[in-house]
């Protein structure tokens, strides 16, 4: 199996400190730009209603808003058991996630054990957990909705909380998602949308809704600098 394909239980021994240095630092250097970013910029919600005392929901949002959800998303209270692509390189954003207090992660994804993964979130979203996805992740299509989001309030009758972000100033990575930052002292808008419920005869239909409840609605958005390709 090449490097770039192992997982967190594949590194070698004799290169697990190097990998645990890697991951603890990186996970912390993320921890530190979150908590910069938010405490530079302005941050307000719309529609807390929403996910206020709620038992349990199931967090939705695009891929490009990762960033963005984790600088206003700083710590969560709820127990939480979130997907989990399992390669190796992603250690850092896996200490990120543990950090916030996302107590359980299922490691997997589409070739990577992603069926016993999703059902491991699936048996805690029953017992009353919470959890987050990108349903365009972990590779795209960028912005179409996989079925995994779906499935999850399908078998479990958890309603999906759209977040679309806005923000007054941006700019992007030039990865497959065109990951999403603000520039400092900026205004960021996390919109929460109203619960979602699945069900087997509207399936197709919440599939569409969900995406476009997920997009960014016009309004705050002034403009964005696009970074080089490199």
């Amino acid at each position: 199996m090449a490097s770039s394909k192992r997982t967190v239980d594949e590194v070698p021994i004799l290169l697990l400190p190097f990998f645990w240095i890697y991951a603890i630092l990186g996970g912390s250097w993320f921890h530190f730009q979150n908590f910069v970013y938010s405490s530079l910029c302005t941050i307000e919600y719309v529609g807390k209603e929403h996910v206020d005392n709620k038992p349990n929901l199931i967090f939705s949002l695009w891929h490009d808003n990762v960033p963005l959800f984790f600088m206003a998303h700083r710590r969560f209270k709820q127990a939480h058991c979130w997907l989990t692509f399992p390669l190796w390189h992603m250690k850092p954003a896996h200490i990120l996630k543990k950090m916030i207090g996302v107590r359980e992660l299922a490691y997997g994804a589409t070739g990577f054990s992603g069926k016993e993964a999703l059902k491991k979130v699936l048996n805690r979203l029953k017992e009353g957990w919470s959890t987050y996805i990108n349903p365009d992740g972990p590779a795209g299509p960028e912005k179409q909705v996989k079925d995994g989001v779906l499935i999850m309030s399908l078998k479990t009758g958890t309603p999906i909380i759209p977040v679309a972000i806005q923000t007054s100033k941006q700019w992007r990575l030039p990865s497959w998602d065109r990951k999403r930052y603000p520039h400092l002292f900026s205004k960021i808008v996390v919109i929460y949308g109203a619960p979602i419920y699945v069900t087997k005869e509207n399936y197709e239909d919440m599939r569409e809704q969900l995406a476009n409840e997920m997009t960014t609605p016009d309004g705050l958005w002034k403009g964005e600098k696009r970074m080089p390709n490199l």
